[in-house]
């Protein structure tokens, strides 16, 4: 995290917005649901989306429902 904050794009974060969890052993980051990240992201989720003007989802337009022919 270090590196992205002090990167080219690092200003473009917010600082607050960072959220570190506990990184496993051998840095397996694949060692099942840290329940208190989850939490820790949404609510950094929850608080820039409640200060959005225009919230969008990020979903293009003509889905996969045109795409299959549905």
């Amino acid at each position: 995290m270090d590196s992205v904050r002090s990167g080219l794009y690092g200003q473009i974060f917010r600082p607050d917005n960072f959220v570190f969890g506990p990184s496993g052993a051998g840095n397996n980051w694949a060692n099942g649901l840290d329940v208190e990240l989850i939490d820790s992201v949404l609510d950094v989720v929850r608080m820039e989306a409640k200060s959005c003007d225009c919230l969008q989802d990020g979903e293009s337009e003509g889905g996969e429902e045109e795409k299959d022919g549905y």
